[in-house]
């Protein structure tokens, strides 16, 4: 095929950075199939097992699931694959059949892990802690404290008032994080804690630190503090004991305060009220001891990216930051900004020890004598140092949607279009100034936002000027691709996707798999996506100016690469074409070629062709015109194997009837390479169909398909032979004859 010059680059360019920006989007894709996973219990099923598991056994395994879906837990499991939550292997040394068996990360989601996460996980995917994302962008201009009180009008702490069920999910979650936090803390850290005759664990909950801690040094006493309701009834032992209060006024005195993963949910005047109160705490110690405030929490290391993994671990760190800000108004802080809350609370000096993961220890000192080197001790704690590990790329998985809805809040707020229209690296005061409809009160904020989606290669950070020492920010070439006055534009499909009507559905996936609908759509809603389109004209209107972009994008690279392919065709039928974009422009490059655009009544309705180019409206399902060529452009996806064969069918039976050499069906769709990742950038590529692979499943039942799903499709429909050709992106270009 001869794909010509390099004339059609900005197209071009423009897939690969559509290629990113579905990367990123559909990232929340893995998170909502690993809490399908979770819901269909397939964890625990593998590690009963013993062994790998086939998928045929694993089906067997899976009591409540459906027959009618049991060809579709292969889909959920190879994207799982690609998130590094399960691994292939052979059963055995002659099997032929892979089976499938954890990893570390999925090891800590199992019921019996003493650092099981799960109930964390379930309630951070709850659709209760999902939806006030959604709400992110109206928060940054209204006067609500966060944006859960924008989607529900009182706090999370009040929301749980009323539903305790998912208190008690995240309160379960939070004690195994400690269990397992504690646990790399006791054994790594000791010299923390060396010297010390009493410690107060403020905001310590049910004592799983402290306990953990008073076993570990029988000589010091602890205490826990925490709210009355939270400690009433809780029984100590001989050096431990729970005392309840408010700790935004006082708490019990001690040689050291201990705050684990407490400062984070405070805003800076929260949290310096905190930090006051433990320095009266430990300044009426005696002075003999070393008196210590202990803090353990994430430090942000966003200017420390040394390798791929620590800017992993950096990006997880901004997505729990966000996290922060959506439900409790809190924030993960930078070393700076820890040092001047530490200084405006009147402490004097401080050491930052990292430990596994994306958490650090922070020690400070009442005295002003620096502290001895910490004593990290032996390698005695390796399970607990790997769940660690393993907990971190589970949280960088599952918060991967905070890219999604970070980018839905900037394109609410218009943040592209303004940075763009600046026409030179823009500051975050030139930003924040920008923002018209900004509630002056979250302009702090706006800088966290941006960050997160540096780290998501969605702006850059660029010197004013050579020798400015403020830093700017620009449009990288897949912001630009969101920018309104840019043809190639998928800001339309990308709202929709984002779209909460849209997003919805993902939460009843192990649900579906369990029923008879058709599809999660259905599941959510009682009726197929076509069906709710009828009553809510604005959500198709907006899918279907994505879907005209991304056509027209397509197409201007099949014109001008893809030439060969149409070449000494005398006419072609664009079946399912909707307005005729793609047809259009095929015309235009080949004013000798007739062509037909075909598509439902209703949509071709009053639809004006030209010389060459005529609309007709019909069923895809029953028959349509014949030409040399027929073309199917992102139609077949759609549709489940047995839709796809009757369309197929119909196909050959138009371009059969004619006489002429080189008839053929072209199809323009997605060719899934999952055993070809020959680098990164194919295994993320590969990722990214996959993700579009469980959307289809999600909203219509169709699939994206591997070449030997096309090749058993083209054979049972009659035809003889294919070609298939990639294009750039994500989408390939497959020629059948007949």
């Amino acid at each position: 095929m001869n794909m010509g010059n390099a004339n059609g680059e900005d197209a071009i360019e423009a897939l690969q950075a559509q290629a990113h920006i579905w990367r990123h989007a559909f990232n929340f894709v893995s998170f909502m199939s690993l809490k399908c996973a979770l819901d269909l219990g397939i964890f625990d099923i593998i590690h009963d097992h013993g062994k790998p598991i086939t998928i045929t056994e694993l089906v067997a395994g899976i009591q409540m699931l459906s027959p009618t879906k049991s060809c579709d837990i292969y889909r959920l499991m190879r994207i799982l694959v690609h998130s590094g939550f399960f691994a292939r292997q052979k059963p055995g040394n002659d099997a032929q059949e892979e089976g499938y068996a954890l990893t570390n990360s999925s090891r800590i989601l199992l019921k019996n892990n003493p650092f099981c996460i799960t109930p964390t996980l379930k309630a951070t995917m709850d659709p209760i802690i999902t939806k006030p994302w959604s709400f992110l962008g109206t928060w940054f201009q209204n006067d609500e404290h966060t944006p859960f009180a924008t989607a529900y009008g009182e706090t999370l702490w009040d929301y749980f008032t009323h539903d305790p069920q998912l208190q008690d999910l995240i309160n379960d979650g939070l004690a195994s994080d400690s269990q397992l936090v504690t646990s790399v803390l006791v054994d790594k850290c000791k010299g923390a804690f060396h010297g010390l005759n009493s410690l107060v664990d403020v905001g310590g909950g049910t004592g799983t630190t402290a306990k953990a801690i008073a076993d570990t040094f029988p000589h010091m006493e602890c205490t826990v503090f925490d709210l009355p309701h939270i400690v009433a009834g809780l029984q100590g032992s001989k050096n431990l004991k729970y005392v309840g209060g408010n700790m935004f006024e006082a708490f019990p005195t001690g040689d050291a305060i201990l705050l684990k993963k407490v400062l984070h949910d405070w805003n800076d005047e929260g949290c310096l009220t905190i930090l006051k109160r433990c320095k009266e705490a430990i300044s009426s110690q005696d002075h003999k001891v070393e008196r210590k405030l202990i803090i353990v929490d994430i430090v942000v290391r966003e200017n420390e990216q040394v390798n791929d993994e620590a800017s992993s671990l950096t990006k997880t760190q901004l997505f729990f930051d966000m996290l922060m800000l959506v439900l409790v108004a809190g924030k993960e802080r930078r070393e700076e900004e820890w040092a001047k809350l530490l200084l405006a609370a009147g402490f004097s000096s401080y050491k930052i020890t990292p430990i596994v993961g994306f958490t650090s220890v922070i020690e400070i000192l009442k005295t002003n004598k620096t502290s001895a080197k910490m004593n990290m001790g032996n390698a005695n704690g390796e399970d607990a140092i790997e769940a660690l590990q393993a907990q971190a790329h589970i949280w960088r998985h599952a918060f991967n949607f905070v890219s999604f809805m970070s980018l839905k809040c900037a394109l609410d707020l218009g943040i592209l279009d303004i940075i763009h229209n600046h026409g030179k690296p823009m500051t975050i005061t030139e930003l924040v100034a920008a923002l018209q409809m900004l509630n002056p009160t979250k302009a702090c904020d706006i800088y966290r936002l941006i960050r997160i989606l540096v780290h998501s290669d969605f702006f850059a950070r660029q010197k004013l000027d050579n020798d400015a020492q403020e830093e700017g920010y620009v449009l990288t070439n897949s912001s630009r691709m969101l920018l309104k006055n840019n043809p190639f534009c998928i800001t339309p499909t990308l709202k929709a996707t984002m779209d909460p009507i849209i997003t919805k559905p993902w939460s009843f996936l192990g649900t579906w798999f369990q029923n008879d609908d058709h599809t999660p759509f259905a599941t959510a809603y009682g009726k197929t996506l076509w069906d709710y389109f009828t009553h809510d004209p604005q959500l198709k209107d907006l899918i279907n100016d994505g879907l005209a972009s991304d056509s027209q994008l397509v197409t201007t690279v099949l014109v001008d690469k893809c030439k060969g392919a149409f070449e000494g065709l005398d006419s072609l039928v664009d079946v399912g074409g909707g307005t005729g974009t793609t047809a259009k422009a095929i015309a235009d490059t080949f004013p000798l070629m007739e062509c037909t655009v075909f598509d439902l009544p209703n949509i071709v309705a009053g639809l004006q062709g030209s010389k060459n180019l005529k609309y007709v409206g019909g069923n895809m399902f029953e028959a349509f015109p014949t030409g040399d060529a027929i073309l199917l452009k992102k139609v077949l996806h759609d549709w489940n194997d047995e839709g796809c064969l009757t369309i197929l069918k119909r196909c050959k039976e138009a371009i059969s009837s004619q006489d002429k050499v080189g008839r053929k069906l072209i199809i323009i769709d997605m060719v899934v390479r999952e055993n070809e990742q020959v680098n990164d950038e194919a295994s993320s590529l590969t990722k990214t169909q996959l993700f579009f692979d469980m959307l289809m499943l999600v909203l219509v039942a169709g699939k994206e398909r591997r070449e030997e799903e096309w090749a058993k499709l083209f054979l049972a429909a009659g035809f003889s032979s294919y070609k298939i050709t990639p294009i750039v992106g994500l989408t390939s270009l497959i020629e059948v004859y007949p």
